[in-house]
């Protein structure tokens, strides 16, 4: 450990590896792949005293057959209408909340939550990295819950509410955690930034203070290639 780390507050990059198992004999190997377990509760949005972080959930008034265009309801009319107009449709119609907005899609079985956020709605901020579920920047929040959208299909997410990094900030304003990792200049290429800010986002929304054990925790599936890990969790620990 550098004369730098040893002097400086919180918690160090070596430290934070090793804590989390990955440092053998001074060298790092492997990875973890922990999903953060915390659960919330989806509600219109409200900013209290500690800012929280919620979903907006819009009124949809209609749904639209992605293939025909024709518009109905609610969801089970157009799944009744799709099943009876399509049923050599070589996908499957799933309909979900993305970011406070209820969407339909037309998915085929292995699409990824990943893909379909990315390449259908274009939500660029959410990272495609690993694909195997071993770096967390493609973190995003289902149903309150820190997930990996690489190794989560699309048609598991039928009903759910799911929130990307880009919801986090709908008018362009950074949130309260955002903010953090922006003041404390946290990010190296920024690249995986994204997934630590959502598993930051979780953890505040149930603990609004985390101590240093609790974001330790909730960061341990996710790896910083520019050795910055420290910085994330040093701009977390006790919360916004």
């Amino acid at each position: 450990m550098s004369e730098e780390e040893k002097n400086k507050p919180g918690v160090s990059r070596r430290e934070f590896l090793k804590d989390a198992g990955l440092v053998v004999g001074g060298a790092t190997v492997g990875s973890m792949a922990f999903l953060n377990s915390c659960k919330t509760t989806t509600t219109t949005a409200t900013v209290t005293s500690p800012p929280v972080t919620t979903t907006v959930t819009a009124n949809v008034t209609s749904y639209t057959d992605p293939i025909d265009g024709t518009t109905w309801a609610s969801m089970d009319a157009l799944k009744a209408h799709f099943n009876a107009v399509h049923p050599n449709a070589d996908a499957t119609l799933v309909g979900f909340n993305v970011n406070g907005v209820g969407y339909a899609f037309q998915v085929k079985p292995t699409t990824t939550l990943n893909w379909l956020l990315r390449d259908e709605l274009h939500l660029f901020a959410l990272k495609a990295a690993c694909m195997l579920g071993e770096c967390g920047a493609c973190t995003v929040i289902v149903d309150g819950v820190a997930t990996f959208s690489c190794l989560n299909l699309a048609v598991e997410m039928e009903g759910k509410s799911v929130t990307t990094v880009e919801g986090l900030s709908p008018d362009g304003k950074l949130n309260p955690i955002q903010q953090k990792f922006y003041d404390n200049e946290v990010a190296g290429c920024g690249y995986c930034t994204p997934g630590f800010v959502m598993a930051a986002q979780a953890l505040i929304n149930v603990n609004p203070k985390p101590s240093l054990a609790d974001v330790r925790l909730a960061f341990s599936g996710h790896m910083c290639m520019c050795c910055y890990t420290h910085r994330h969790v040093n701009a977390t620990v006790g919360g916004v």
